[in-house]
């Protein structure tokens, strides 16, 4: 399994996280740690999430569909940032 760091801008809305985890649910994917806050604009929310994907599926692939989530402005892979250590 490969481990990676995703930060996300959320905008505010009912909803938006359980539509995030319903995702990662039915694609398989093992969150390991979630951190939801206040965004600098008071219209959106930072996610970080650091998640497992099983064999076969690739980052590249789950961006995309993360990126299609109605209420996703941003996604951005920070895995291999200096400042993240996601351990071994």
């Amino acid at each position: 399994m490969t481990r990676h760091s995703l930060s996300l801008l959320l905008r505010n809305e009912p909803g938006a996280l359980a539509r995030i985890v319903v995702l990662f649910s039915s694609r398989g994917v093992d969150v390991e740690s979630l951190s939801l806050a206040p965004a600098e604009r008071g219209d959106l929310s930072r996610l970080d999430v650091v998640v497992e994907l099983q064999p076969g599926r690739t980052i590249v692939q789950l961006i995309k569909q993360l990126g299609r989530v109605v209420e996703v402005k941003n996604v951005v892979d920070r895995t291999h940032d200096e400042a993240i250590e996601l351990g071994a």
